[in-house]
């Protein structure tokens, strides 16, 4: 039996770049506008920091910083990932493994 191949849900196929909210078509044209619009949630972030960071775990504090940030550019910002990812199909750096993410997020510091 042979195995289907893999689809990344967080790849657009066509375009070879993450799927995103913004219309980007490019890396360029993903990247400048994930900075532009990060950047502004930065500024709102910070400014609300303490309400934002209320929570059990260090996780929930990780994934809520994440959605806040990425909210405007993934549809799945703050969410654990399910499988690994990297920005485009030509990268080769591949963002934290999803298995790791739990572990690696205790050594995160407050």
């Amino acid at each position: 039996m042979e195995l289907p191949d893999f689809i990344d849900p967080y790849l657009d196929p066509k375009l070879g770049i993450l799927t995103n909210l913004v219309g980007a078509n490019t890396d360029t044209e993903l990247s400048d506008r994930e900075a532009d619009l990060v950047s502004l949630r930065q500024v709102e972030f910070s400014e609300n920091l303490k309400p934002l960071l209320d929570s059990f775990s260090l996780l929930d504090e990780l994934q809520k910083i994440h959605y806040n940030l990425f909210q405007d550019v993934y549809q799945w910002a703050g969410r654990i990932r399910t499988v690994d990812i990297r920005k485009n199909q030509s990268g080769s750096d591949y963002f934290l493994p999803v298995s790791m993410i739990d572990q690696a997020s205790i050594f995160v510091t407050r």
